[in-house]
């Protein structure tokens, strides 16, 4: 099966971006850069993680995801 991946910033965004594609019955696998054994070494090259979801739902997570940065934005603007 064919997938494609979304860059998370952190945990936080991970767990309110997996919530909307939990909610549009989307197919997701959360994959966290953090390793024990190094330290998190690779967070710091590669980010906190991403998700990665089937291609056939490429248009829609990412039509989810814009509108949570988009929401996300709106919301550090007004604070």
């Amino acid at each position: 099966m064919k997938t494609f991946r979304i860059n998370l910033k952190n945990e936080f965004e991970a767990q309110i971006y997996t919530n909307i594609l939990k909610e549009n019955d989307i197919p997701y696998a959360v994959i966290p850069n953090h390793s024990l054994v190094y330290d998190g070494i690779f967070e710091m090259q590669r980010g906190w993680g991403y998700v990665e979801i089937p291609e056939k739902f490429k248009h829609i997570s990412l039509e989810l995801y814009n509108n949570f940065k988009k929401w996300e934005e709106e919301k550090d603007d007004k604070i």
